[in-house]
């Protein structure tokens, strides 16, 4: 009898080990993935980024295939924003399955899977500000911001974000946390990576 208490938490813990990164459910939005040469992925995460002040593109790509993790990357210098997507030369770079199943979580409880896009998030509103020694209300509006693209991708469904110059309009518009939710994700892809 004293062994059956000890078979149910190894069991438990069991279930636990396995269960470290479940496959989430989205509502899928799109048909285009430009990842169509990585095979046989339970979920892939990705982001694309450009930066119009430094003039580059990239992307971070997180895979996870067969209970294991996978990280690629691509950079080039680019200095127009590129209106298509095209499929990337992605590089494979280092990543323990801990660092894996780490990112992963995070990404999830900034609610990657459920967070909207631009199109859906909400405007600021307007705001006092001094513009030529006078104080007005003007809307808040960003010309040249980076931008980010990011997918979620299962063998089945793929869904896609598109964001302009979040962290301007997040300190334009403080205490929304979507807005917070939605930098956090994409300095996680773009830091360190």
């Amino acid at each position: 009898m004293k062994k059956l208490p000890l078979l149910i938490s190894f069991l438990l813990f069991g279930c636990m080990v396995n269960a470290q990164v479940l496959i989430p459910k989205f509502r899928s939005n799109t048909t285009d993935n430009p990842f169509a040469s990585i095979k046989g992925y339970d979920l892939l995460l990705a982001c694309r980024s450009y930066d119009n002040v430094a003039h580059t593109l990239s992307f971070s790509v997180l895979v996870y295939k067969n209970k294991h993790w996978q990280k690629l990357a691509y950079k080039e210098d680019a200095k127009e924003v590129p209106l298509t997507v095209t499929q990337p030369q992605l590089k494979q770079l280092p990543i323990t399955d801990a660092q894996g199943d780490s990112l992963y979580h995070q990404l999830s409880d900034a609610r990657i899977f459920t967070i909207g896009d631009d199109s859906s998030l909400p405007k600021c509103d307007k705001s006092l500000d001094v513009i030529n020694g006078t104080k007005e209300m003007v809307d808040h509006t960003v010309e040249d911001g980076p931008e980010f693209r990011i997918w979620l991708a299962t063998p089945t469904k793929t869904k896609y974000l598109y964001y302009y110059a979040p962290e301007s309009f997040q300190q334009f518009c403080p205490g929304n946390k979507a807005r917070q939710n939605v930098v956090k994700i994409i300095k996680m892809f773009n830091t360190g990576w």
